[in-house]
């Protein structure tokens, strides 16, 4: 359907001839002028020019054909008034073409350098660490200049793997610079603090140094070794266990407040992990996600049980994301960040590292 917005402003123009010659007494060859002025809407300033040539040339024809230059009909002076009223929107149509132009051009570009700055501070996830296995999936958001601040990263540690799901408030360049900031004091902080409080502690005064009044950031950090998963958790969405076909919420008994709004006082949760278990971790653009017609919000517990039994992991991510955009019509209005995590069963581990 993209020849629709071309040929719509001609369709426009080709209804307007058709009431004009369907009945004599009706002078409406004046509403030509809608023809380049939708087409200001919905194509380019050069087509534009060529709807407000055809308009005129349109409202030309039909004054010879109704008799609008004869004096009975105000003679050919009123039909010139009326001709430059259609070449006047003509004129404006093709003005304000070029300023939707240029505008989605400067937006497109504005989005682009945050798009790239954004790929460039996420670190790629290697598909093992430390015999867990690991797939992650960023899909951004369908909405203009949508460009967030979803963030992750993971890394091994002398108390296991961490990993750091988190979300900044905002779009565009200043949610990237914040996550870059908090990405950066992640990866220093979380190997040489064991404390999974003290690293939310260390976050929160990162967010609050270069953070404005305003700004704030949820997050996680969870902390995997052999087996046995501790969370802190700062204002972020639960992450999600699947295990034996179920799946189920993992809260924390103190969730603190977002990073950058004194989340000082993160309490924890230690669960045991069984082999062949998965964790899914995410940002709130997959659990806010609503459905455009019921205004629903996206099932999560029964998508990732759905989704998440995959024996490949990037399977099972991108089946979750196809569950995604069915729920949500393909369009989302914000970024979605998803990091999963399996503990291998016997043997699993040891033979994705060799084929490494």
């Amino acid at each position: 359907m993209r020849w629709l917005p071309l040929l719509a402003p001609l369709m426009v123009l080709v209804v307007v001839v058709g009431v004009e010659l369907a009945d004599r007494e009706w002078t409406i060859l004046e509403l030509a002028v809608l023809c380049p002025m939708l087409s200001a809407t919905l194509t380019g300033p050069r087509l534009t020019a060529v709807y407000g040539v055809a308009a005129v040339v349109t409202g030309a024809l039909l004054g010879i054909h109704d008799g609008l230059y004869q004096p009975r009909h105000g003679g050919p002076l009123a039909q010139l008034v009326r001709l430059a009223g259609i070449t006047a929107g003509a004129v404006i149509a093709v003005m304000v073409s070029r300023y939707h132009t240029r505008r989605e051009t400067k937006l497109h570009n504005v989005t682009q350098v945050a798009q790239t700055a954004q790929q460039t501070i996420l670190s790629s996830v290697p598909p093992t660490l430390d015999g867990l296995r690991l797939a992650v999936r960023y899909e951004s958001a369908t909405a203009e200049a949508a460009v967030g601040g979803d963030l992750y990263d993971i890394l091994a540690s002398p108390w296991g793997v961490r990993i750091l799901v988190g979300d900044v408030r905002g779009k565009g360049m200043g949610a990237v610079w914040i996550a870059s900031r908090v990405l950066g004091c992640f990866r220093t902080v979380a190997r040489r603090t064991q404390d999974l409080s003290a690293v939310i502690a260390d976050l929160d005064a990162e967010v609050a140094e270069v953070g404005g009044l305003d700004d704030f950031v949820t997050a996680i950090v969870a902390q995997i070794h052999d087996g046995q998963l501790t969370l802190a958790n700062a204002g972020h969405p639960d992450p999600v266990v699947l295990h034996s076909d179920t799946a189920h919420l993992l809260t924390v008994p103190l969730r603190a407040p977002p990073l950058g709004l004194a989340a000082g006082a993160a309490g924890r949760r230690a669960v045991t992990l069984l082999p062949g278990d998965r964790l899914l971790l995410y940002t709130d653009g997959l659990a806010e996600a609503r459905h455009p017609v019921t205004g629903e919000f996206f099932p999560l517990l029964d998508a990732a049980r759905d989704a998440l039994g995959s024996a490949n992991l990037d399977t099972a991510l991108a089946e979750l994301t196809r569950y995604l955009h069915r729920w949500a019509g393909a369009h989302l209005d914000d970024d979605v960040a998803l990091l999963l995590v399996e503990i291998p069963r016997a043997g699993t581990a040891d033979a994705t590292t060799r084929r490494r």
